[in-house]
């Protein structure tokens, strides 16, 4: 089909913001940009958010698909990865994300810039609201060619995160120490 498959993988609870990507979702769907969102996870606000997507009608295009061991099978299918939290440290799964070389876009949470650039260069960083994620999406889906840099970019971004390149950063991390 000619939509959009966006996915978002994580604890369902409150802090993981799935409840505002659902909000953000409708509005573009009531703005006519189609899309589909496949949320990977699994937790305790799991019942109140099933029940507020068949309030919204639209169990057809925002998926819960449960716990998944690989969830990489499903990501790599997906034209954008959204981390719609409140709150994230590093985010493990936004750095997966561009390791798959899959567009991001998070919400203005702490290493949201720091992975996705100070300008955006690698990924899209948004307020830190439902607002600011429907503004997100919608520029993205209204502007595919956006989605398109930001897929080589991602591509380009996911590299630095090598084991290789891991294990150097720790040893001269500790070569550092050493010397002081």
């Amino acid at each position: 089909e000619n939509m959009v498959n966006i996915c978002s993988v994580g604890k369902i609870t409150s802090n993981k913001g799935f409840d505002r990507l659902l909000e953000a979702h409708q509005k573009l769907l009531e703005a006519g940009l189609p899309n589909q969102i496949h949320i990977l996870g699994i937790g305790a606000d799991q019942p109140q958010l099933g029940k507020r997507i068949k309030e919204l009608g639209v169990e057809h295009s925002f998926k819960l698909l449960g716990f998944h061991k690989d969830p990489y099978q499903y990501m790599s299918r997906c034209d954008l990865y959204v981390c719609a939290s409140h709150r994230e440290g590093f985010s493990t799964a936004v750095t997966e994300a561009l390791i798959l070389g899959i567009p991001v876009l998070s919400t203005e949470v702490s290493g949201a810039k720091e992975l996705l650039g100070e300008n955006n260069e690698y990924g899209t960083v948004t307020e830190n609201s439902t607002k600011g994620i429907y503004e997100g999406l919608k520029t993205l889906l209204m502007h595919p060619e956006q989605l398109v840099h930001y897929k080589k970019q991602a591509v380009l971004r996911g590299k630095e995160f090598s084991k290789e390149k891991t294990v150097k950063a720790v040893e001269q991390l500790f070569d550092s120490l050493l010397h002081e």
